[in-house]
């Protein structure tokens, strides 16, 4: 499929025909969840698809029948202490983010199953959003014990208050529909048709005038990066307090059957 292919560690990313590049998160559990090496593997996949000029459009995909993302590795954040450690695992997520939201490459995501905490916010920095009939987005973190300052601006810029407060404070699954409603979702598809129906979309926004959409973006997403950059330091102060509490840890590894 595709013209060149380049493997990493986790994800493959191949250029398609078309001016396309598909960037697939496809060697890990398959709920997708994302350790601070995969996080930092994705953003330099980004950077370097975004500095390739016969690149136009980039689509993120979960793979075939595999979540697109449930947020951090339980493994690894459950060991977190409230130290250093969650400087340097914020500073992780915030480079993601900006790096997502502020190369001028266009990029879609291909949602199925899941997107979960940092899988949903690394949803919610692409341009589009296009989910299955079975995706189901959440934003967890008050139920895991931890704090939620990413995922509140975030819902908040792209939803609005009122779908923010909702996720928040409930730690709900919004299913396809809702989604959808609330435009967490720019369209839905069946599971076999969301990505060929990202690839179609990114191969139409790769077909625009380069100069005219790659001078715009950085331009529209520059207060979206910019706020991004605040949580940074307000992000850092609040886990530290949550992981030093000590709770949110035995939550996590309830989760993943290391305690009781």
């Amino acid at each position: 499929m595709g013209d060149t292919a380049a493997s990493t560690a986790t994800m493959t990313a191949e250029i398609l025909t078309g001016r396309i590049a598909l960037v697939e998160f496809s060697a890990a559990h398959e709920q997708n969840p994302f350790s601070r090496a995969r996080m930092r593997e994705l953003r330099q996949t980004v950077l370097d698809l975004a500095a390739d000029p016969d690149v136009g459009a980039i689509v993120l995909y979960g793979g075939e029948n595999r979540s697109f993302g449930a947020g951090g590795d339980f493994h690894e954040v459950s060991e977190f202490t409230g130290g250093d450690e969650v400087d340097a695992w914020i500073d992780d997520i915030t480079d993601l983010y900006t790096s997502l939201a502020s190369v001028p490459t266009p990029i879609v995501a291909a949602v199925d199953g899941f997107a979960i905490g940092i899988g949903l916010q690394i949803a919610l920095c692409c341009d589009y959003r296009i989910g299955s009939e079975r995706s189901h987005l959440v934003m967890p973190e008050f139920q895991l014990g931890i704090a939620c300052n990413f995922g509140g601006f975030m819902l908040e810029t792209v939803a609005g208050r009122g779908v923010m407060q909702a996720m928040l404070f409930t730690c709900a699954r919004w299913d396809a529909r809702r989604s959808l409603a609330d435009r967490l979702l720019h369209e839905v598809h069946a599971p076999a048709r969301v990505l060929p129906r990202a690839l179609e979309l990114a191969r139409t926004i790769a077909g625009y005038t380069t100069a005219a959409v790659q001078s715009t973006r950085p331009r529209i997403n520059g207060p979206f990066v910019a706020g991004l950059e605040r949580v940074r330091a307000e992000g850092k102060l609040a886990h530290r307090r949550a992981f030093a509490a000590g709770e949110a840890q035995q939550r996590m590894r309830r989760v993943i059957g290391r305690q009781p």
